[in-house]
């Protein structure tokens, strides 16, 4: 348990700075808004396109990897969407709650949890959870928030359909995905000046990010949101990882590191922009509030995750 906390406690001090900025006034709450802009627009798309672009996609991909961990994440998605609306949610907080369950924080927690269990990164698998998140989970979600949005204006079936089109491919986050699989595909380069001006965007998304977290929760009521928090919660921590399981038991045998992979990733806790990108559509406050119950809930359930596994 003690080795997860150096990973967990610098997430926190940033969550807590943001919040303590915010709350003394030092920053505007009315700041924090256009801050979230700043990663969803430039930070985010920059980082998936640097990993994406430098990765012999050719070279790691492993079908049943993409099978345990994008089939186990399907699952986990559907069945908290349907769920959701059953209990009466509308199709956006419908669609949030499934993504806060089935993606995971993968670059900024994943990351740091498999260097040290593994010792090395293994890249392989790291870049194959980041294609089953950022070329499926991702725009799955954006998919459903684009056309429920252009439903909801009304108009034409075919006006829906064009209006849908243009949010959906002028989306920072896919232009990204989309970019960084062409570079990736193809071996092509950016100029050295260009490549090192994203680096320093791609640096600047996790702590911008945590920053934008802290602050979004002054002012937060997480009293009155218990049973949503707990819900996305649990569903994140323990039921994702528990269906990638299923997929890989239910799979013909493959690599015995790549399965394992594949169940600890699962484990991660949602990824950091969760709120921010749920703040485009409903109220932010109660999707940063899960996200950090849920990061302070990975302190745990990660440490029982890595018992079971090793």
């Amino acid at each position: 348990m003690f080795a997860v906390l150096p990973i967990i406690s610098p997430i926190f001090i940033v969550i807590a700075i943001g919040f303590a900025a915010v709350k003394t006034e030092l920053l505007p709450k009315s700041a924090v808004p256009g801050m979230g802009r700043f990663v969803l627009y430039f930070c985010l798309p920059a980082l998936i396109f640097s990993t994406l672009a430098h990765t012999p996609i050719r070279q790691v991909l492993d079908p049943l990897y993409l099978i345990a961990y994008g089939g186990g994440s399907l699952l986990a998605f559907g069945l908290i969407f349907a769920i959701s609306r059953l209990f009466g949610s509308q199709t956006p907080a419908a669609t949030l709650n499934a993504l806060g369950s089935a993606i995971c924080n993968s670059a900024f927690i994943g990351y740091p949890v498999l260097l040290q269990v593994f010792g090395t990164l293994p890249a392989a698998a790291f870049t194959m959870t980041l294609l089953v998140e950022n070329l499926l989970i991702m725009p799955l979600t954006l998919m459903l928030l684009e056309l429920n949005r252009a439903i909801a204006e009304g108009g034409s079936t075919r006006q829906v359909l064009v209006n849908f089109v243009r949010r959906l491919f002028t989306q920072p986050i896919l232009l990204g995905i989309l970019a960084g699989l062409l570079f990736g595909l193809t071996g092509w380069t950016l100029p050295g000046v260009i490549d090192r001006s994203l680096e320093f965007l791609s640096h600047a998304a996790a702590g911008v990010a945590l920053f934008v977290i802290g602050g979004s929760l002054v002012g937060t009521q997480i009293k009155g949101d218990r049973r949503a928090i707990a819900f996305i919660t649990l569903a994140k921590l323990v039921l994702h990882p528990a269906l990638v399981a299923l997929v890989v038991w239910w799979l013909p045998p493959f690599d015995a590191q790549l399965q394992t992979i594949a169940i600890l990733a699962a484990a991660m806790p949602m990824l950091s922009i969760y709120p921010v990108l749920a703040g485009h559509y409903l109220d932010a406050s109660r999707y940063a509030a899960t996200l950090v119950v849920a990061t302070l809930g990975s302190f745990f359930s990660l440490t029982v995750v890595l018992w079971l596994l090793f």
